[in-house]
This record gives structure tokens, sequence and C-alpha cells, in this order.
């Protein structure tokens, strides 16, 4: 008996003219990783009403279960300490005429327990708001936002917000926008490219109404140039060398010790280098349609048609055959 294998296929050799195969169905490359249920957001919706809040929040956590079934979808997370919500504002909108920019003061830098990175708050005659702090932000900076593209795109400064049209390639940007013109809220961080603490994306060309940029993984997406984003590198960037010294302390932080240890794969075990996919256009998930309410007879639920739909007991000479007309 010989035996071959490959990708995704076994061969069995049994005799020249018996061969048995097997399949084996391994999960797709480039499958979208399960959701991370931390909190309730249906329940932050009701809190804010739909409307942007500076005020801290509590939240309902969900410790890795689905709201609606109510089933463990994600592994080690639950417990740790009750910190309140910061709503975060990642949609920044300013005048869309030259030479005018809305500006906002600093008023204070601090650590959010929901996030990687720092937020700032800020100030300005529309409110206050939360946004994710770059790393050179300060208390009392002036930062300014402006949707204006001109025709030559340009260096920004650290902490501004403009859109990817309106900066120069090789510009290092933060908090991008999948969308243009989109604004709802409570936001998520999947609404945004880039909310990790120490991480960046960086502009590397434009080709019309379009820009491409790429993110830290070394993929490429295709985004229009009305969509907003941050000029700088986040904050808290010696975060990921943060140790936290003992399983007590992991729980802490909202984290479930995993029994054994974790080691990355290398190239020693026959890690394969693929190319890079090309850039990546996005397209806007389409609502949910409408849920439809309708009654079906008894007739309709049988699912029969023609001569079936007659009862079992018919008079005697009924002739089942049928004419054409």
């Amino acid at each position: 008996m010989q035996t071959s294998m490959g990708n995704a296929l076994r061969c069995v050799y049994l005799s020249p003219h018996l061969f048995m195969f097997s399949k084996r169905f391994m999960p797709a490359r480039g499958t979208k990783p399960l959701p991370r249920y931390l909190w309730d957001m249906e329940d932050l919706k009701k809190q804010t009403k739909g409307k942007y809040t500076h005020e801290p929040l509590v939240l309902h956590r969900l410790g890795g279960r689905d709201p609606k079934t109510g089933r463990k979808v994600n592994q080690h997370i639950g417990g740790g300490t009750k910190f309140d919500y910061f709503m975060v504002d990642f949609h920044r909108r300013g005048p869309k005429e030259p030479g005018i920019t809305y500006d906002e003061r600093v008023i204070e830098v601090r650590r959010d327990p929901n996030r990687t990175c720092f937020i700032a708050l800020v100030a300005g005659w529309e409110g206050k708001r939360w946004i994710l702090a770059t790393e050179n932000m300060k208390a009392g900076q002036i930062i300014s936002t402006t949707c204006y593209v001109p025709e030559s795109p340009q260096e920004g400064r650290e902490g501004n917000a403009y859109p990817l049209g309106a900066l120069a390639s090789g510009s290092i940007i933060n908090s991008v926008e999948k969308f243009p013109n989109e604004r709802k809220y409570p936001s998520t961080d999947d609404d945004v490219f880039i909310v990790t603490a120490g991480t960046c994306a960086e502009i590397i060309r434009h080709q019309g109404d379009f820009v491409i940029i790429r993110l830290p993984h070394k993929h490429e997406f295709v985004l229009s140039k009305e969509c907003m984003a941050t000029v700088g590198r986040l904050s808290h960037a010696e975060f990921h060398d943060k140790i936290f010294g003992s399983a007590q302390m992991h729980r802490r932080f909202g984290y479930k010790m995993a029994s054994g240890l974790f080691q990355k794969k290398d190239g020693y075990l026959g890690r394969k280098v693929r190319r890079l996919p090309p850039p990546r256009t996005l397209v806007p998930e389409k609502p949910p349609q409408e849920m439809q309410s309708f009654t079906l007879t008894k007739e309709q639920q049988s699912g029969q048609t023609g001569i079936h739909r007659m009862p079992q007991l018919v008079h005697a000479g009924f002739n089942y055959r049928e004419y054409p007309d």
C-alpha cells in the first residue's frame, strides 16, 4: 500500500484498480476572525440615544459571549476590574473651504483602560470630545481639522486631520476612515483603520479619486480621497513591551490565562512566505432587509402540486389525467 499527501487531498493506493481518496476540509486562508464580544454596543446606543457624549458611560460586559444567543464565542476573555467607557470620535470633520480650519485645544491626555493607546480630550466651539492621541500630543496643544482637498498634496502636521487626498505620499497616518462622509455613534474600532498603540499606516500613491494606503501588516487598500485621517503615529508604543508579571495581574485586565505555553510559528517548521495580495477595495455593507410576515394555507404548506393536491378519497370514476384545453 502506498500513500501520497497533498495540500487538501490524500490518496491511498490499494491495488492496480482500486484507489481510496480522503479529502481534508481545512479552513480557507484569509477568513475573517470571529468578532470580539467585549461589551454590549446595543446597550451603549440606548444610553446615548445615537448621539455623541464625552461623559463616561457604564458598560454592560459580555465576557466573550454573543449578546443574542449567549453562547461563548471568544475564549480567554472575562473578569477584570470594571472601568467606565469613553466614547472616541473617529470621524473628525472640518470646513471644505481653502484656508479655513476647525481648531481645538487639547485639555488632557490620559490612559484609556479599554484601549491600548492614550486618548485626548479636546474642546472646540462645537463642544468636547475624545480622540486617539498621537505620540507627541500634549495638553495645551492646538490641533486643526480641514476637509479641503487641494490640487497638490502636502505634508501634514502631527495631530491634525486631513482628507487622504490632501496628504503627500509617504505620510504617516492613523484613524483612517474606511468610507467617506460616514458619521455614526457610538463608533467602534472596526469603523476605521489603525487604532492600536504605536501603529501607523503609510500613504503609498494617489490614483485619480482614490488613495492607496499600506497597513502595518503590509496589505494595501484603495480608499476614497475624501476619507479623513489623522497625521502621526499613535501613542503608548511601549504597551507591547509591558510585562504583566503574574496570572493575577493578567486577569485584572480582563484576560483569562490559557493552559500551556504559546509559541508563535516560525520558518523552522516550514512556514510559507506567500506573495502579498493586490490592493483591495472596500465595499459598504448593504442594510439588512426588512422582515416580512405572511400566512400559508394547509394546501400551500403541503408543497404538493398537480393531481397530488387532491384528497386521498375521491368519488368513483374520477380521472386523474389532465387533458389540454
